[in-house]
């Protein structure tokens, strides 16, 4: 049975080691979400997290994040990590074996009335995550051109003014915005960006090599 402290620590030690860029990204993103748990910017007490652990200390203490309640971590992730899909699949690891057992019974069939009606939610989409790894690695200076085609300018303007950030992990955001905003399969529409950036040689490995 994996427990929550572990969960944490896996996530803090092995999947998200943060650089100094990396760690004042997740202070701004806890600035954005400090708004919802009072009425002024919690800037003094955020100023103080110099690593991710303390990051996730101040969102207990804000009550973000609790046992129950583990989404947030995945929403910090995105906002760092090369590693989303790792940590998406550790939490919903944890959500499965942890928390449905310990849920009120009217709030447990509500849960499997979910699962029964969207079996598979395209956000957890094992091939949509290597598609996704596969093009951070081949893209090198498209990502802008494919993040247009995908209806994302201002994203990607966004994106521009990030530039202590990694252009693989700027194409990480990318298609995770992308995924988040499409509705049904995510890989199809992505073909059909990449066909019209004249991508076809990264079209074609994913048909070819992903796939089949």
């Amino acid at each position: 049975r994996m427990a929550y402290n572990d969960l944490k620590d896996e996530i803090c030690n092995t999947w998200l080691q943060l650089t100094a860029e990396q760690m004042a990204q997740v202070r701004l993103a806890l600035l954005g979400v400090s708004s919802s748990v009072g009425e002024f910017p919690r800037m003094r007490e955020i100023s103080r997290c110099s690593d991710l652990s303390s990051a996730l200390v101040l969102l207990e203490k804000w009550k973000l994040l609790t046992p129950q309640k583990v989404d947030i971590l995945l929403w910090l992730t995105e906002q760092v990590g090369p590693h989303t899909h790792m940590v998406r699949a550790r939490i919903e690891q944890y959500k499965k074996v942890s928390l449905l057992p310990c849920t009120h019974e009217d709030e447990r069939q509500s849960v499997m009335q979910n699962i029964s009606v969207h079996p598979d939610p395209p956000l957890y989409n094992p091939v949509f995550d290597e598609v996704c790894e596969y093009l951070s690695e081949n893209l090198r200076g498209r990502w802008a051109d494919l993040g247009r085609s995908l209806g994302l300018a201002s994203f990607v303007s966004e994106l521009f003014r990030e530039p202590a950030t990694r252009q693989k992990d700027k194409i990480y955001q990318i298609l995770e915005e992308y995924r988040r905003q499409v509705e049904g399969d995510p890989v199809t529409g992505l073909l059909q960006a990449l066909e019209s950036c004249g991508l076809n040689r990264q079209r074609s490995h994913i048909l070819e090599e992903i796939l089949t």
